[in-house]
């Protein structure tokens, strides 16, 4: 009976191990049959991605992709056809000109000199826009397949025309130029309303903001609490550095008012008309009187719409000690006989929005926002290097969702500067649903074109 037992316990033990093993062995098989699925679907939904994107980016007539129009004419024919009266009709004027850009925007597609050029009634238009910039611009926004992107160079100690170039899905002609209508402009606007902190109620950097909540969160209740209270605390430039929502509305609210935000705002040229010979619609900046729609307008929520060629100024502004300066893009003009009958004279002051002070208090504000803020993955590779070594980088990021074109909007408004040599950059990107590139990475790519292509900057010399 002895025996018989210890057999039974054997058995018993055996088949425990049996079904220990089985049970492994069909957790194994589970396992591996998931694992498969996911990477079947993951590679699934690679191939449909690089589907559309392929499609999308080599198709010139799809339609339907719901974003507007890009709007720069490339048939010259037809240009050239309906506008072959506007000088022998008028005579040569830059107001004919400016009449004719209205339906006609700029051709940029013949080179000559290092600048494009355009005939007109035979006069040759000599732009200032550069075509390294442009073109690295063009590439950029079709190597990342860009649903809607924009991109706008100055020389902030000019206001020349550097770049500007727009990319859509959607290859229809429209009348309008992407680069010099309005968008929600999002957190740029803290831009504006550091400027009036700064300057009018004595902020500084090292200036500390508590809060409740969240850096990014839009209760009511913690936005409506004093400047001086909260479990949480931040520097005036790290809140700019991370653009700190609560924070900026907070100062908005209980510092500012509506009466000084509005006159920053007009300082640089909001609800204004910039004078320009192509037609740039006025930047908007609605403020409200009620407190908690005043912080959400400071902070960037809502109220305030901005043109690419405006944030760019903006950012001129901050790099160029508070000078505004008058946009143009012409340089000069050649007539039929060979004679130059326009040349752009000296650069000219539209204004002075902030003091020099205040402006070099921004510069280092934005260039935090580089090195220890929101813009930092857009200038910093997957080491955390650097990738404009011997350049000093500044900017703002913003983003908000819109509706025309539908999307999230990628902003970014910036400088680079070394040597003397500046750059001002605004770059918009539209995404949806996903993104390959931001605002911030368009304009890295853009500031190091001009610095590495066109200035010769040697970049193992300060690696």
């Amino acid at each position: 009976m002895e025996r018989m037992k210890d057999w039974k316990s054997y058995q018993k033990i055996l088949n425990r191990r049996k079904r220990k093993k089985n049970h492994f062995i069909s957790s194994i098989k589970v396992i591996g049959f998931l694992i498969f699925f996911i990477i079947l679907i993951y590679g699934f939904y690679r191939f449909f991605y690089f589907g559309k994107s392929y499609i999308l980016t080599h198709s010139k007539r799809l339609r339907g992709t719901g974003i507007r129009h890009i709007s720069f004419i490339n048939n010259k024919h037809e240009a050239g056809r309906v506008g072959s009266n506007i000088f022998l009709n008028t005579g040569f004027s830059v107001h004919s000109l400016k009449t004719y850009f209205k339906y006609y925007p700029p051709i940029f597609n013949k080179i000559r000199d290092g600048h494009y050029i355009q005939k007109i009634d035979g006069y040759t238009i000599v732009y200032t826009i550069m075509p390294i910039i442009q073109k690295e611009a063009e590439k950029t926004f079709k190597k990342y397949a860009v649903p809607y992107g924009i991109l706008v160079a100055i020389n902030p100690d000019t206001g020349a025309i550097l770049a500007l170039s727009s990319h859509s899905r959607n290859q229809e002609i429209g009348n309008v130029i992407p680069t010099l209508i309005t968008y929600p402009a999002g957190s740029l606007t803290k831009i504006i309303t550091a400027s009036a902190a700064i300057e009018a109620k004595g902020f500084y950097p090292g200036f500390n903001i508590r809060f409740n909540g969240v850096l990014y969160g839009t209760n009511k209740i913690y936005w409506k609490q004093g400047i001086d209270k909260g479990l949480h605390s931040i520097s005036f430039s790290m809140a700019f550095a991370k653009s700190c929502d609560i924070a900026f509305g907070k100062v908005t609210g209980f510092y500012l008012g509506k009466s000084l935000l509005e006159k920053y705002f007009k300082k640089f040229y909001f609800n204004s008309e910039i004078p320009f010979i192509l037609d740039i619609r006025k930047s908007e900046a609605d403020i409200p009187n009620r407190f908690y729609q005043l912080e959400l307008t400071g902070a960037g929520f809502k109220n305030v719409k901005i043109t690419p060629l405006q944030a760019a100024l903006i950012s001129g502004v901050i790099i160029n000690r508070g000078r505004l300066m008058k946009p143009y893009i012409i340089d000069k003009i050649i007539g039929p006989n060979g004679k130059t009958v326009y040349v752009h004279g000296k650069a000219k002051v539209m204004g002075s929005p902030i003091t020099a002070k205040t402006a070099s208090v921004l510069r280092q504000m934005m260039v935090k926002t580089i090195t220890k803020g929101v813009g930092h993955p857009d200038f910093y590779n997957v080491l955390d290097k650097y990738m404009l070594p011997g350049i000093t980088v500044g900017g703002k990021t913003g983003t908000i969702s819109g509706n025309s074109p539908a999307g999230l909007y990628q902003w970014f408004t910036g400088f680079g500067e070394i040597g003397g040599k500046k750059i001002a950059v605004s770059s918009l990107v539209v995404e949806n649903p996903t993104w390959k590139i931001t605002g911030g990475g368009v304009a890295e790519k853009i500031i190091f074109a001009y610095f590495y292509k066109h200035n010769g900057l040697k970049v193992a010399a300060s690696s």
